[in-house]
């Protein structure tokens, strides 16, 4: 299914579409056009950057402009002409899903890695995981679920990972398994999903630190009668270095792979066995892993109605493992319980008992803007000149002079 996140107020997004050419000339340029119901909204030619030769296909950008309101609906693309002749395809069109929010939420990516200490292929995972981290620092997401014949063991993981049965596997959102060092594009065909919702996630110690309070906030951009989601936590640890800890490594030496990322360049150029290694994105604790917390979101949902959940990881000192509690992180994971497909996460570091924050730069303790209408009452999806009237997360409403 094609699919384009629109924000209201925004100017549209380019939709992506395939153009196959099952003719034996090659297609240069096309027209086309853009249908709602049984009004055409745009005609257009369209040179191609590159001539698509026979039975090959080209990747094109097609316009959409959202709807007057916040919907769901159907656009049909049809192309008409093809070098200027009619077009004598059999199935010369398809359709596009427009989703018109309210904003369109930011899409975080996540990757679980199935890796384990004693298998030699799996440094390609982990410089998968580290490389992505690197790369797309605010975008990824990485989960390193280690196997039962370890230390980093995470029990609470299990029933996902007998879902695999060869090491190392990448799922990416838990549609795409990938296992190359260079994932950029699987990260990116990923990304441009989009969302429609946003989430936020904080956590807190206790005073004795021992126990973290975690806090989501879930934000749909879009009504849903039906919203088959729930939300799953993690927590995970980075550099964990023990001297019993070692990774078996079949790239040692392996020339053949050098300068595709830094991270497997480490390895290639590391022994077959390393010891003193740094474990970074080790899951230590789950909850709700498989198709998340029942209850925790609403089975149905209103556009820009923030719903609160809180949970807990309890008695940390349990897990021998951790070894410094600042590496710590806690993942909120938004799953689809339909199609178990992760559609959005977001990750947070642990505050101090002292301190509170809806995520690592904004503190719980402020409201959020939750939504935004000029003077005339039409929504608007950022400040415009005049008054503007700014609804918050704690349920105010506050008069705002834009100049």
């Amino acid at each position: 299914m094609r699919k384009a996140l629109v924000g209201i107020n925004s100017e549209g997004v380019d939709a992506p579409v395939s153009l196959v050419n099952y003719g034996d000339s090659e297609v240069k340029n096309i027209e086309y056009t853009l249908s709602f119901g049984n009004e055409v909204i745009e005609t257009k030619e369209l040179s191609l950057p590159q001539a698509i030769t026979s039975h090959d296909s080209q990747l094109i950008n097609i316009h959409v402009s959202p709807h007057t309101k916040i919907s769901v609906t159907e656009l049909t693309f049809n192309v008409t002409k093809v070098n200027g002749q009619p077009n004598g395809a059999t199935i010369p069109y398809t359709t596009i899903t427009r989703m018109t929010l309210t904003q369109v939420p930011k899409r975080k990516v996540v990757a679980e890695a199935y890796t384990a200490m004693w298998c030699g292929n799996c440094p390609g995972a982990i410089a998968l995981l580290e490389n992505l981290t690197h790369t797309f620092p605010d975008e990824f997401i990485g989960i390193s679920v280690h196997s039962n014949r370890e230390p980093l063991h995470c029990p609470s993981y299990q029933s996902q990972k007998n879902r695999y049965n060869r090491y190392p596997t990448v799922m990416f959102d838990r549609t795409t398994n990938f296992t190359y060092f260079n994932a950029a594009s699987t990260f990116m065909s990923e990304k441009e999903k989009g969302a429609e919702l946003d989430v936020k996630v904080s956590a807190v110690w206790d005073e004795k630190k021992n126990n973290i309070s975690v806090t989501s906030e879930t934000i749909f951009r879009i009504d849903m009668a039906e919203a088959p989601y729930a939300l799953a936590y993690v927590l995970t640890a980075d550099e964990l270095q023990h001297s019993s800890y070692y990774q078996k490594n079949y790239y040692s030496g392996n020339t053949a792979d050098l300068g595709i990322t830094k991270e497997m360049d480490f390895f290639i150029n590391s022994p077959g066995f390393i010891r003193g290694m740094k474990f970074n994105h080790v899951a230590i604790s789950a909850m709700g892993i498989d198709t998340g917390i029942t209850g925790s979101l609403k089975p149905s949902a209103v556009a820009d109605e923030v719903q609160t959940h809180k949970v807990s990881f309890n008695n940390i000192s349990q897990y021998r493992t951790i070894q410094d509690k600042t590496k710590l992180h806690v993942c909120v994971l938004v799953i689809n319980t339909k199609t178990k497909e992760i559609v959005n996460a977001n990750r947070c570091t642990i505050s101090d008992a002292t301190a509170t924050g809806i995520d690592t730069t904004t503190n719980t303790t402020e409201a959020i803007e939750v939504a935004r209408y000029n003077a005339a009452g039409c929504r608007i999806s950022q400040p415009t000149s005049g008054l503007n009237f700014v609804k918050y997360s704690d349920g105010r409403t506050v008069k705002e002079l834009v100049k």
